[in-house]
């Protein structure tokens, strides 16, 4: 099998026994006369913070500074799509009902009865607390609701600043109310109290679209709006979550359904993410689409890719199918029908697998946006591919939904019943030493997993996903059979070095290793690493000699494996080499045991099958978090859809919690198998934000762009030349 994931040697799980001697082994906004409520006219997302104070220098807009934040959220979610754990933001660790990860209350000497009768007790208190906090909580929004109705104007004044901040301060801390169950006086309340909402906002992005506009070149000032530098965050959380949630997408076309009169995440996302994608805005007022246009009048390549239709999305038909994502605004359709009748209506007429993004509300800002069902989201016609909902300064929700494709369904349906037979014959082979059986199968097994595939494993049945976790291993035991079996081959000759080409997949680890080096190089600038370390690097430490050679010629190179023939293998490779040998030493040695020594290198290399369970490799990465320096750099190999047959899939979460930032993640699409993971080990103080939810982009990880084809073409001409070199050599 092609090693993608390197040499993950010996290191990768406890019973690879192989390797030893005895063979290797929003948008709504102004409502006018001419744009009813809930139009989807204008803007949706509202911009109240919590700390937003009276005299900005935007004083006519105060009353918005934490609206904006909202839109920050929109596609912040843990990378379970439904596990909810304490450390992400917004999520909720469910627990047993005992909470005791210790003694039982009869060990700790209360009695079964009265340790039951105190947790009776306590819970008919904590629920008379809820009972009372909600009821001040919707006595204090119903008295709020009653002063902003009164007023003359929702434009921008100290009044309404004072109102509305009230307003939000009430519903962004977290609440036990459910908005949903509210007595039908106070529902009617909350709705009216929403469309209120939309029309405060529609003011402000009404008076800044106009500000805007009276520049020669209005895109040339969007810093003017307070909170732009909050749309550039959402555009990049935006950008990157769908991709991360919809592998392969690169949508031509996308459509924004009620985009309102400052289309800012069109705007970032044409500008920085999608300079290729094609944007069609919808808002069925007519006058916020004419401030929209105003915005791109005098930039050629925006003018040309944007549009802006007056229409609402009821009418839309036959245009939708052309759309690979659709953005649906938090207020178009405010009431639960409405907002179920356009997403049944988007699910008719969308493209199979096209996305769908969808803005709700939690808890308490459930009296600020609608609450969307996910089930209405499912017999819309979708795939719900992730709900968050934060606990902070962002108000609104988000859902990402991907319209069902029955073909893909089938199209996962056959490759898991291939796969399924592949690893029955494989299973059933007596050694997985290289043969003619063990080459094709194996060679059946890559050949299926490497293609683009719909297919997300993580979300297999617990019956395949026992076969895929042992498919992995069994990958593992052969690859360990292949590279002890050339690592002696090799060791014959008098410098090993020279002929590295026999390897009949070394050509992958110049470019896995020319990838890694160059996502090291670009995000974290200024790297010049005195010493590394490989954990699992095995007998045929690839990688390593790879980058030592070609790419870190001043670096020196601990490489850890728990297997001591792997190591010795990988010693008799450098023997020859005066240089390598001075600067490659090879340590039999369980990363768990491994304290000091971490602290002292620059950048740590983590074998995609070291831990190759989830929970083993957070706690691997854990230990490297405790103990390596801080700025030093983690590279991890991990694999992305179909691939992840072959290797685990690294959770970028785990990678946080134990310490990490996250600066890129790469999924090829081409020979190389492994994804790569980069990150950056933080202090003390950093680390507890990244656990608790604060990290870079809230959790949103930075999915990169493949390499520069310059790059490609010189690892190909360096393919090129060792398979020249090697066919030149089985010649003589």
């Amino acid at each position: 099998m092609a090693p993608g994931g390197g040499e993950d040697g010996i290191q990768r799980h406890p019973a690879r026994a192989a390797c030893c001697p005895a063979g290797v082994a929003s948008r709504h906004g102004q409502r006018t006369a001419s744009a009813p409520s809930g139009s989807g006219c204008g803007t949706q997302q509202w911009r109240l913070q919590a700390s937003a104070q009276a005299g900005t220098s935007a004083g006519i807009c105060q009353h918005f500074a934490r609206r904006i934040t909202c839109r920050v959220a929109l596609y912040i979610h843990s990378w379970y799509p439904f596990h909810f754990s304490s450390s992400s933001t917004g999520a909720v660790e469910h627990l047993p009902l005992s909470s005791s990860r210790h003694a039982s209350p009869a060990a700790a000497g209360v009695s079964s009865l009265s340790f039951s009768t105190a947790i009776l007790a306590t819970t008919t208190a904590d629920m008379e607390a809820q009972n009372m906090e909600v009821a001040a909580l919707v006595e204090k929004i119903a008295g709020l609701h009653a002063a902003i109705s009164k007023l003359p104007s929702l434009s921008p004044s100290p009044k309404v600043d004072a109102l509305f901040t009230d307003l939000v301060m009430a519903c962004v801390p977290p609440s036990p109310v459910d908005v949903t169950k509210l007595a039908p006086e106070t529902q009617r309340m909350r709705e009216e109290l929403i469309r209120l909402c939309s029309d405060a906002e529609g003011h402000l992005e009404a008076h800044y679209a106009d500000m805007l506009a009276a520049f020669d070149n209005p895109l040339d000032h969007l810093g003017r709006f307070p909170y732009y530098s909050n749309y550039i965050n959402l555009s990049k959380l935006e950008y990157d979550l769908l991709v991360r949630y919809v592998p392969g997408i690169a949508p031509s076309r996308v459509a924004f359904v009620g985009s309102g009169p400052l289309p800012f995440s069109s705007l970032v996302l044409a500008a920085r993410h999608l300079p290729n994608t094609v944007f069609d805005n919808y808002d069925r007022c007519g006058e916020a689409n004419d401030r929209a246009r105003k915005l791109v009048r005098a930039d050629k390549d925006l003018n040309a890719r944007m549009s802006f239709h007056t229409v609402d999305v009821a009418n839309l038909t036959d245009e939708l199918a052309k759309y690979d994502v659709v953005f649906l605004a938090a207020l178009v359709g405010m009431a639960a029908e409405d907002k179920a009748k356009v997403v049944a209506h988007l699910g008719r007429h969308m493209a199979d697998g096209a996305a769908l993004v969808v803005r709700s509300a939690h808890g308490a800002r459930g009296f600020l946006y609608p609450i969307v069902d996910p089930e209405d989201i499912r017999r819309g016609g979708f795939d719900v591919l992730t709900v968050y909902h934060p606990d902070g300064e962002v108000i609104n929700s988000v859902i990402i939904a991907r319209k069902t494709d029955a073909n893909a369904k089938l199209e996962v349906a056959a490759l898991v019943e291939k796969i399924t037979g592949l690893h029955a014959a494989i299973a059933k082979l007596p050694s997985l030493s290289p043969s003619p059986d063990v080459d094709r199968l194996f060679t059946d097994l890559v050949t299926a997993c490497v293609p683009p595939s719909p297919v997300d494993v993580t979300k297999l049945a617990p019956e395949a996903q026992r076969m895929r976790e042992e498919l992995i291993r069994l990958c593992s035991d052969a690859e360990g059979h292949l590279e002890a079996h050339y690592a002696d081959l090799l060791a014959a000759f008098d410098n090993p070095l020279d002929h590295l080409g026999r390897f009949p997949y070394f050509s992958n680890y110049i470019n896995l290793s020319k990838l890694e080096y160059d996502l090291l190089v670009r995000y974290v600038p200024g790297l010049e690493p005195s010493r590394v370390a490989f954990v699992g690097s095995g007998p045929l430490p690839f990688s390593s000699l790879v980058l030592a050679a070609r790419h870190l010629p001043n670096t020196a190179f601990d490489n850890y494996d728990r297997c001591g023939a792997a190591n010795d293998r990988a010693r008799k490779l450098v023997r020859a080499d005066a240089d390598l040998r001075e600067r490659m030493a090879f340590h039999t040695a369980d990363v768990a045991t491994l304290t000091d020594e971490l602290g002292k290198y620059d950048v740590v290399f983590l074998a995609a099958l070291v831990g190759m369970a989830a929970e083993d490799k957070a706690k691997v990465v854990a230990h490297l978090g405790k103990h390596m320096v801080d700025g030093a750099a983690l590279v991890v190999r991990s694999a992305h859809g179909a691939r992840g047959f072959l290797y685990p899939i690294v959770d970028t979460e785990d990678i946080r919690r134990g310490g990490f930032e996250v600066l890129a993640v790469y999924h090829p699409d081409d020979e190389v198998i492994n994804s790569v993971i980069i990150a950056r080990k933080v202090d003390d103080a950093h680390t507890n934000g990244l656990q608790n939810g604060r990290a870079h982009a809230k959790g949103a990880v930075p999915i990169v762009s493949p390499p520069c084809k310059c790059c490609k073409m010189e690892a190909n001409a360096v393919q090129k030349r060792e398979e020249m070199a090697a066919a030149k050599e089985l010649s003589v």
